[in-house]
């Protein structure tokens, strides 16, 4: 045993060690084409040997649609045609056509799902503030359009959503929250059944899990494992009283005020996640490494994940009668000072896609424009985002992702104007956004529209953000829920925009800002970055000749906040860190 053991190891060893030098040798070569040295960085040397450990990098391999394993599916049927007798849709007619879609999606949910297709034009939906939106509450159903363009499939969302209660993401029953009322829904199922509890604690790094019992457990389930803060008190809240929020903003001090970070509202956190495999009657292997010691006094129990899989949109344009002039978080007045907007309104209740309790599935080909609020990823997992694009008018979120894990955001176009074009927050993990851009840059004044990374509290941690263009770290959300993020979140090959003015605070050069630096350690801006704990700043640079700085430093540095490397040096030698993630996990495997 312990020869096979030492052997195994080796082997893991030798393939790390080939993986490293074929990144190396790779990057080598490029330099020598593009005339210019390239760089390695230690983490990365640090997590090719030690793997997602201590305090090292984490571990993003395996984001996405199946985990990465498998490429979007082209689904080719049973095919749904909403413009069918049998359903009797028909484009450009002006006339709701909520009714038949709706009719063909409950048609192709029935079959055990299916492609349900809109043929070119412009189809009508939700044509009053309480009339019925799309929902798609079924697995393996795919709603096609013929295309994004102009001259594709539009699905024009005429009115808002009712004026009901906004909370935070995925706190109650997507049903009780007004935000789900969007142009599409995927609604999953919520309910859940409790299937095993842990039965010892395991470290971050660590996918090996002994449990109660393993005969409700199969691989490649996916699972919600839950986690319970042995030391909040809901009734007293107390910022000294807190042990999975201290862990996972650690070394940030929780100050009063940040009642929700360490009150009832982080008494439970969860993450979704598959089964590998069972390894015996007790024992089972997780498909991703833990994010942070779990420990047995969390009581960790593991639940059935009952939501819905394999649904995509694609080849579609949503647009809608939203008539703009956005504010932020503002209600929008007649002359005479009455109310023709609500803030809420304008802010929450003209919406593109809203996922819930979903996994395994996708959007692509996708142009939302015209819409205030666009794709809102809630309690999900394992999903993929990719070819999208915002235009049009201003409006408040791009892309929000709330208690979602292993999320891949790729390719994501911003031309319209937000305030948050990438949202994290509740405790979401394990996300990655690479690729994307921003093609406008400079805080606006008047709508508060800005060219920003926002992390809105309740610490969302261990997410990657790479290959970004246009993007720095200007964050939100209320005190309540502060610091910003939690632990290990990563900026890895990211261009900086040459104006960097949100939270202004003489500081035009600094990556990482806050509005709440009174509460960090010297309660000025020069201790900002501590709202962005244990962080990772790798390769960062700035549109133009101006230097970008993290800490006020240009400096490379490793400390108990952070770890930078290569501020405003190009010739990163891995300008994907998820890619060299996935190559050394498909390395590690043959």
């Amino acid at each position: 045993m312990k020869n096979g053991f030492d052997l195994q190891n080796l082997r893991r060893s030798m393939a790390g060690l080939a993986i490293f030098l074929f990144c190396l040798g790779s990057g080598a070569a490029r330099a020598s084409e593009a005339g210019q040295g390239e760089w390695v960085p230690n983490v990365w040397k640090e997590y090719v040997q030690n793997g997602p450990t201590g305090n090292r990098l984490p571990d993003f391999s395996r984001a996405g649609y199946a985990m990465g394993d498998k490429p979007l599916p082209d689904v080719p049927g049973p095919v749904f045609d909403v413009a069918a007798s049998r359903f009797g849709a028909v484009p450009d007619d002006g006339k709701d056509d909520t009714a038949a879609i709706q009719a063909a999606i409950d048609a192709a949910g029935e079959a055990g799902g299916g492609v349900v297709f809109l043929p070119s034009g412009r189809y009508e939906v939700h044509p009053a503030v309480n009339a019925p939106f799309l929902c798609i509450a079924d697995s393996h159903v795919i709603l096609r359009g013929q295309g994004s363009g102009p001259d594709g499939t539009i699905l024009y969302m005429a009115a808002p959503a009712p004026d009901d209660t906004v909370r935070r993401l995925g706190t109650v029953p997507a049903a009780n929250e007004a935000r789900h009322r969007t142009a599409v829904a995927v609604m999953g199922a919520e309910v859940k059944h409790e299937l095993a509890h842990y039965t010892e604690t395991i470290h971050r790094g660590q996918k090996t899990v002994a449990v109660s019992d393993t005969s409700r457990l199969f691989a490649g389930q996916p699972v919600i494992i839950e986690f319970c803060d042995p030391l909040i008190d809901e009734s007293r809240p107390d910022s000294t009283k807190v042990d999975i929020a201290a862990q996972l903003t650690s070394p940030f001090r929780l100050v009063p005020g940040q009642n929700d970070t360490f009150g009832g509202a982080a008494g439970r956190i969860s993450w979704i996640v598959k089964i590998d495999r069972i390894i015996d009657k007790k024992t089972i292997r997780l498909a991703k490494p833990a994010r942070f010691d779990q420990f047995i006094r969390y009581n960790p129990r593991i639940f059935s994940f009952n939501g819905v899989k394999g649904v995509g949109i694609e080849h579609l344009r949503f647009e809608s009668s939203w008539p703009g002039d956005y504010r932020h978080h503002k209600p929008h007045p007649a002359a005479d000072g009455s109310v023709i907007r609500t803030a809420k309104e304008q802010d929450y209740l003209w919406g593109a896609l809203w996922f819930s309790h979903a996994c395994d599935g996708w959007v692509r080909d996708v142009v939302v424009k015209d819409l205030t609020q666009g794709i809102i990823i809630s309690r999900s997992a394992d999903f993929t985002v990719q070819d999208i694009s915002f235009q049009g008018l201003s409006g408040h979120a791009g892309v929000t992702i709330a208690q979602s894990h292993g999320i891949l955001v790729r390719r994501a176009h911003f031309f319209s104007r937000m305030v948050h074009p990438v949202t994290l927050k509740m405790w979401a993990s394990g996300n990655v956004i690479s690729d994307c851009e921003n093609h406008y840059e400079g805080w606006n004044t008047v709508d508060g529209t800005d060219a920003a990374i926002d992390f809105h509290g309740m610490f969302p941690y261990e997410n990657l953000f790479e290959e970004l263009r246009g993007f720095y770290l200007c964050p939100g959300g209320d005190q309540s829920v502060l610091p910003h993020a939690g632990v290990r979140n990563v900026f890895w090959n990211i261009q900086a925009p040459g104006r960097m003015e949100c939270y202004k605070c003489a500081k035009d050069d600094e990556f990482a800002r806050t509005y709440d630096y009174p509460s960090t350690s010297s309660g000025t801006p020069e201790t900002m970055f501590e709202h962005f704990p244990q962080a990772f700043f790798v390769g960062l640079r700035r549109q133009g000749d101006k230097p970008v700085k993290v800490g006020g430093e240009t400096a490379d540095r490793q400390n108990a906040w952070m770890t930078v490397e290569g501020l405003n040096r190009s010739g990163l030698s891995i300008p994907s860190l998820y890619q060299a993630q996935r190559r050394l996990l498909i390395q590690k495997s043959e």
